[in-house]
């Protein structure tokens, strides 16, 4: 079956599916609360009533919305969302082909994908959970198909709202980074090589990191943020990050995230740093002089030193 391949989330290496599974479905974009509820549900499962089986999630790569929507934001890389998935517990993740599988009826995805090449035994869906040929297949076919235990996870709310992707998308876009961290349970990440830059802010005494957003990775509300910032060897630094196309400075710029880490003397350029955003402390804007840029990117350092 080569529209679907098996993970080990152990290694990140493909491997043979394994005999039996208890299987999570779903778009799993950001690996948010909901998701976890998922997973957490197919553990309990398991334990309960497959104590022989894996347990493992489905989903497609590349994301669904990549083909139904004309301009993706994703919550999270794939090399992310694995990572997420294995910390919450799972043992494999079957990553799937939607433009070969998009045809399929619901049984002919049950049959031929879950129980014939994922040898699931048991799966978990979240309540408004569609697959099979334009989405027809419910909660409740799955069911009637499957011929095995299917638990469907009703509505996950918190503070009274409904915990999903499109709405952590709109908390994103509003600035309000605290409370997608509450509904993701982690902060909105961008993990990207360093590029060079203007090289402006060292001369100042401000030295940053240069990123550019994956393709059709979310672009947070433009603006200054206080974020954590993990450099390839584990080490922590806090940081302050500016999305957006620098106006007082660049008239054509491209939207990039242009971070000073405090504290840091060192170069980074080539590798992988990953920035998380705790906290939204102003839009970005154009200032009349440079100075008064320079003065400003103080006081932002000294925000993200109370923070």
């Amino acid at each position: 079956m080569n529209d679907v391949i098996c993970l080990s989330l152990k290694t990140m290496q493909q491997v043979e599916f394994p005999d039996a599974c208890v299987i999570c479905l779903g778009n799993f974009d950001g690996v948010h609360l909901a998701h976890r509820v998922l997973m957490h549900t197919a553990k309990r499962l398991r334990a309960h009533r497959f104590r022989d089986a894996a347990c493992g999630v489905f989903c497609f790569d590349p994301p669904t919305s990549d083909y139904l929507s004309p301009s993706p934001e994703h919550l999270c890389t794939r090399e992310e969302k694995l990572k997420r998935f294995c910390e919450a517990g799972m043992e494999y993740a079957f990553l799937a082909d939607f433009a070969a599988l998009r045809s399929m009826s619901p049984a002919q995805f049950v049959k031929e994908i879950l129980l014939e090449a994922c040898h699931c035994v048991a799966t978990v869906c979240g309540f408004n959970f569609r697959f099979g040929y334009k989405g027809i297949g419910t909660p409740n076919d799955l069911q009637a198909l499957l011929n095995a235990p299917v638990e469907i996870v009703d509505e996950v709310q918190k503070d009274g709202t409904r915990v999903c992707s499109s709405y952590i998308r709109e908390l994103l876009h509003l600035g309000k980074a605290e409370q997608a961290t509450e509904l993701l349970t982690h902060p909105y990440t961008l993990c990207a090589k360093v590029v060079h830059g203007k090289e402006l802010g060292r001369t100042w005494g401000f030295p940053t990191v240069n990123q550019s957003f994956p393709p059709k990775m979310l672009v947070p509300r433009h603006g200054v943020y206080v974020t954590d910032c993990e450099l390839p060897n584990g080490e922590h630094y806090r940081g302050v990050s500016n999305v957006g196309v620098r106006p007082t400075v660049d008239r054509q710029a491209e939207v990039n995230c242009e971070t000073h880490l405090l504290d840091f003397d060192g170069t980074l350029y080539e590798k992988n740093v990953t920035v998380s955003f705790l906290h939204f402390i102003r839009p970005e804007k154009k200032f009349d002089s440079a100075e008064d840029l320079r003065r400003q990117i103080e006081a932002d350092i000294q925000a993200a030193r109370e923070y």
